[in-house]
């Protein structure tokens, strides 16, 4: 649960609701607006695929725009949506694949039957299959041909180990192969039921019309197979990896090098999620965040510096990404790790804390100005999480954090010997990045980054 909002008051606001059927509804009415954002979320993604079907998940996901019952061409999807003005589209991630739609708040029960006709009543065909099947590799291919995101699946690799959180959702090329309609339509009716449904609706809409505009088209749409035709499993918790520092280098013709550096950290469960959203934004989100005044502004080491998290159900990822020429790899990781240092032995200061509380706050409130912001704010903690906290309740959780925890909280992550390193560019090596790193974390422990820093 969340702290209360300071004044004592729950902010009147959206709830989850359960359908008959087990799916699930949040309905967001928004004033002021003249549209709808309708995002419909299924709990699926490449966590639970087998490994000889990797990328199974993005592979229906684009194969459902091909054609379904009600628009049988990839034209009449998207002249359904985009010729009333609207937008219309899909994504996969680790655990959750979501189609959405913003349109004119008196088209959303065309939004809800496009959306709907996607998810449960695609035309999956052999032919087509065969086509798009060349349109995810070309997508996996460019992902590969890109040393930021070669950068991220190696990282991914060394964080997650064996694990099904290791692989991209894109897959590869092996496994794509391997894929055809039979798979993709048993994968769909295996996952792609009502119990692992969420819609969210926000904008110009009303709470009761919603729910029965969502009610109607579960009941025109909705047509389950039988039972699973696939095992459900998300590999369950990751194990846990190597104890000490580990490097991963992959050579790779250019003039940089992409550097991930980090460590598993808590879930979006974990009731220090607002702790650590406060520690990444103090550490490396923005120009006036420690990273990018001291890498880039001080010491002009890289043009791109920052940190970012990735939360999964029972775990997570820190890591901070830097790219720079191959002769400043030792100096700009070294760096990076003082910044860490400090931050684990002196903390926060009351200043930087609230500037960066309210760097949060206001950053959220100007995001939910957007309908299809605040559908996807609230599918996700719907979907993922089980329950909707309002935009008030962030806020005052945000605010209760103090500068104690964050603190404590750096200093058991950023002390531990759980650190992984990966890096994509010329002259990269393994070994070489594994020493830098061992000794930069013994140097964290011990303080010895940090009275070279200060």
């Amino acid at each position: 649960m969340v702290p209360s909002p300071s004044d004592g008051h729950r902010e009147p606001g959206p709830r989850l609701q359960t359908l008959p059927n087990g799916a699930g509804l949040v309905v967001a009415p928004m004033e002021a607006r003249e549209s709808v954002a309708i995002s419909l979320l299924v709990r699926v993604g490449s966590r639970w695929e087998p490994a000889r079907l990797a990328g199974v998940s993005h592979f229906l996901e684009h194969i459902v725009f091909k054609g379904t019952e009600r628009f049988p061409t990839s034209r009449a999807v998207s002249e359904s949506i985009e010729g009333i003005g609207g937008v219309l589209n899909a994504s996969t991630d680790k655990e959750v694949t979501a189609f959405w739609a913003k349109v004119p708040a008196a088209h959303l029960e065309l939004g809800l039957r496009v959306l709907f006709d996607l998810a449960f009543a695609p035309r999956i065909e052999p032919g087509e299959t065969e086509r798009e099947r060349q349109v995810v590799l070309d997508e996996l291919h460019m992902y590969l041909d890109q040393p930021s995101d070669l950068v991220q699946m190696l990282f991914d690799s060394l964080i997650w180990g064996s694990h099904s959180l290791a692989r991209d959702p894109a897959g590869t090329a092996a496994s794509l192969r391997r894929i055809g309609a039979a798979e993709l339509e048993a994968y769909r009716g295996t996952f792609y039921r009502a119990d692992r449904v969420v819609v969210v609706l926000a904008g110009a809409v009303d709470a009761r019309a919603g729910r029965a505009s969502v009610e109607r088209a579960f009941a025109d749409q909705y047509r389950p197979v039988p039972a699973p035709a696939m095992r459900r499993s998300d590999g369950g918790a990751p194990a846990l990896g190597p104890a000490g520092p580990t490097a991963r280098a992959r050579r790779r013709r250019g003039e940089q090098v992409h550097l991930l550096l980090g460590m598993r950290c808590s879930s979006y469960l974990d009731p220090e999620r607002w702790t650590l959203d406060l520690l990444n934004a103090a550490l490396g989100e923005g120009m006036s965040s420690r990273l990018f005044l001291r890498l880039r502004e001080d010491q002009a080491l890289a043009y791109d510096v920052h940190s970012f998290v990735s939360r999964h159900r029972d775990t997570g990822a820190f890591a901070v990404y830097l790219a720079t020429g191959p002769e400043r790899v030792r100096t700009a990781v070294r760096s990076a790790l003082e910044q860490l240092g400090l931050m684990a032995d002196q903390g926060i200061g009351e200043e930087e804390l609230e500037r960066t509380k309210a760097q949060l706050e206001g950053r959220l409130r100007l995001q939910l100005e957007s309908t299809g912001a605040m559908a996807e704010f609230l599918g996700h903690q719907a979907l993922l999480v089980g329950e909707v906290t309002s935009r008030e309740e962030e806020i005052a959780a945000i605010r209760a954090v103090s500068a104690a925890d964050v603190r404590a909280l750096a200093a058991r992550m950023f002390r531990s010997a759980s650190w992984r390193l990966a890096a994509v560019g010329p002259e990269v090596d393994g070994a070489a990045l594994g020493s830098l790193l061992d000794d930069g974390v013994v140097a964290i422990r011990t303080g010895q980054l940090v009275r070279l820093a200060s």
